[in-house]
């Protein structure tokens, strides 16, 4: 007994443990992440048509609220890969930092108006957010600025080929990987059986939170490649295993999981949400199941 108590005394005073205080220095670098995430909000706020804290606050939009929910979860999910840089040290580190945060913070935004144009073109999204508060259009964009982020992040994680190299392959991969998620938008919008964006438009949250959660989905499937290889033709048969197995996963879900009833009729005439969530929940298994698979 005396000599646990004496090995115990001689590790809570080891001088050892002092260690530890050398990350103390990352902390500028956690207070940075702050000041990047104030910056990516004051640029949402440049370049949106309303007045931001008075829609969350004073108007209490909800629609609103979710999408920037989205996009601030983004930029965090940016920034998170910007400080998993290789800096050799600290100043490095908030060069790079800082360099990263903001490109990617630019790089969301610009996915944000791409997505609303191409993704929910069929309508404004200002008149869904500002007059109509439609919270199944807030959803959707959250969704979009989530699945857009996993991207951008896996494309700044890149081995670093100097400047100009990084930002061109940048640039290029951006363009590529939001082209694939347009695609997955317009291929998931022709494989239900209701017309989505009307129902979305309508203010149908499940069919939100199903387009939204598969948007997410698909972001985390191209993320994938773009982590470890600059092949386009891997990056091309990876959406084609994946989009084909969260497809299948959707059957499954179809015919196994709520036989009773159909999917589609849940999320378009009974405005099922609960369904909604289950239906994303599968397309995010099966983007875990093949990366677990083929990774």
């Amino acid at each position: 007994m005396d000599s646990q108590l004496e090995q115990l005394t001689m590790e809570i005073l080891d001088p050892m443990g002092m260690e530890s205080l050398s990350h103390f220095p990352n902390l500028i670098l956690v207070v940075l992440t702050l000041l990047l995430m104030w910056v990516g909000k004051k640029v949402f706020d440049l370049l949106t048509p309303f007045n931001l804290e008075i829609q969350l606050v004073k108007e209490d939009n909800k629609a609103i609220t979710i999408a920037f929910v989205g996009y601030l979860a983004g930029v965090a999910i940016i920034l998170e890969g910007a400080l998993q840089g290789d800096s050799k040290n600290l100043i490095q580190s908030i060069i790079d930092v800082s360099a990263w945060g903001i490109i990617g913070i630019l790089l969301l935004n610009l996915s944000g108006k791409l997505n609303d144009l191409i993704i929910l073109g069929a309508f404004s999204n200002r008149e869904e957010l500002l007059d109509k508060k439609n919270i199944a259009v807030g959803v959707v964009i959250a969704g979009s600025y989530l699945g857009s982020a996993m991207l951008i992040r896996s494309i700044i994680l890149g081995e670093s080929m100097g400047l100009l190299w990084d930002i061109g392959l940048t640039l290029c991969y951006f363009a590529l990987a939001q082209g694939f998620f347009f695609l997955y938008s317009l291929l998931y919008r022709k494989s239900v059986r209701f017309d989505l964006l009307k129902e979305i438009q309508e203010g149908n949250i499940a069919a939100g939170i199903s387009l939204g959660m598969n948007l997410v989905a698909v972001g985390i499937l191209l993320a994938i490649p773009l982590r470890t290889s600059f092949s386009i033709l891997l990056f091309i048969a990876w959406f084609v295993i994946g989009a084909t197995a969260m497809a299948f996963f959707r059957f499954v879900m179809d015919r196994i999981i709520i036989p009773l009833e159909k999917l589609d009729e849940e999320i378009h005439k009974d405005q099922n949400w609960g369904v909604a969530f289950l239906e994303g929940s599968f397309s995010l298994a099966a983007v875990i199941i093949i990366q677990a698979t083929f990774s």
